[in-house]
Protein backbone atom coordinates (compact mmCIF):
# COMPACT_ATOMS: atom_id res chain seq x y z
CA UNK A 1 0.00 0.00 0.00
CA UNK A 2 1.01 3.59 -0.51
CA UNK A 3 0.66 6.21 2.21
CA UNK A 4 0.94 9.97 2.08
CA UNK A 5 2.89 11.29 5.05
CA UNK A 6 2.67 15.01 5.78
CA UNK A 7 5.60 16.52 7.66
CA UNK A 8 5.57 20.05 9.10
CA UNK A 9 9.02 21.62 9.00
CA UNK A 10 10.13 24.65 10.98
CA UNK A 11 13.03 26.68 9.67
CA UNK A 12 14.52 30.14 9.87
CA UNK A 13 14.34 32.34 6.79
CA UNK A 14 17.09 34.73 5.69
CA UNK A 15 15.65 37.47 7.94
CA UNK A 16 15.68 35.25 11.03
CA UNK A 17 11.92 34.66 11.13
CA UNK A 18 10.73 31.15 11.98
CA UNK A 19 8.66 29.76 9.10
CA UNK A 20 6.64 26.57 8.79
CA UNK A 21 6.06 24.56 5.64
CA UNK A 22 4.51 21.17 4.98
CA UNK A 23 6.20 18.54 2.82
CA UNK A 24 4.40 15.42 1.67
CA UNK A 25 6.08 12.08 1.07
CA UNK A 26 4.71 9.02 -0.71
CA UNK A 27 5.72 5.91 1.22
CA UNK A 28 5.23 2.26 0.32
CA UNK A 29 4.46 0.38 3.55
CA UNK A 30 2.24 -2.31 5.02
CA UNK A 31 0.71 -0.07 7.72
CA UNK A 32 0.41 3.50 8.96
CA UNK A 33 2.92 2.74 11.69
CA UNK A 34 5.48 1.43 9.19
CA UNK A 35 4.99 4.47 6.93
CA UNK A 36 5.55 6.82 9.87
CA UNK A 37 8.63 4.86 10.96
CA UNK A 38 10.13 5.07 7.46
CA UNK A 39 9.73 8.84 7.38
CA UNK A 40 11.27 9.19 10.85
CA UNK A 41 14.26 7.15 9.62
CA UNK A 42 14.44 9.29 6.49
CA UNK A 43 14.45 12.49 8.54
CA UNK A 44 17.18 11.30 10.95
CA UNK A 45 20.19 13.57 10.89
CA UNK A 46 18.31 16.56 9.51
CA UNK A 47 18.90 19.87 11.24
CA UNK A 48 15.30 20.95 10.73
CA UNK A 49 12.70 20.75 13.48
CA UNK A 50 9.88 18.57 12.13
CA UNK A 51 6.62 16.96 13.16
CA UNK A 52 4.65 14.27 11.35
CA UNK A 53 1.22 15.84 11.06
CA UNK A 54 -0.68 13.09 9.24
CA UNK A 55 -0.44 9.69 7.61
CA UNK A 56 -3.18 8.67 5.22
CA UNK A 57 -3.67 5.77 2.87
CA UNK A 58 -3.18 6.99 -0.67
CA UNK A 59 -5.64 6.32 -3.47
CA UNK A 60 -2.65 5.89 -5.78
CA UNK A 61 -2.45 2.21 -6.65
CA UNK A 62 1.08 2.08 -8.04
CA UNK A 63 4.06 4.31 -8.65
CA UNK A 64 5.59 3.86 -12.09
CA UNK A 65 9.25 4.78 -11.95
CA UNK A 66 11.21 5.16 -15.23
CA UNK A 67 14.33 3.43 -13.88
CA UNK A 68 12.50 0.28 -12.79
CA UNK A 69 9.63 0.02 -15.28
CA UNK A 70 10.24 -1.28 -18.81
CA UNK A 71 8.96 0.95 -21.60
CA UNK A 72 5.84 -0.85 -22.81
CA UNK A 73 5.50 1.19 -26.01
CA UNK A 74 9.00 0.78 -27.36
CA UNK A 75 9.84 4.46 -27.16
CA UNK A 76 13.29 5.61 -26.11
Amino acid sequence: MNYTVSVKLKFEDSKGKVKTKTDRYMVEAMSVTEAESRVVSFMEGTVLDYEISSVTQSRITEIIHPKTTPNLYGKA
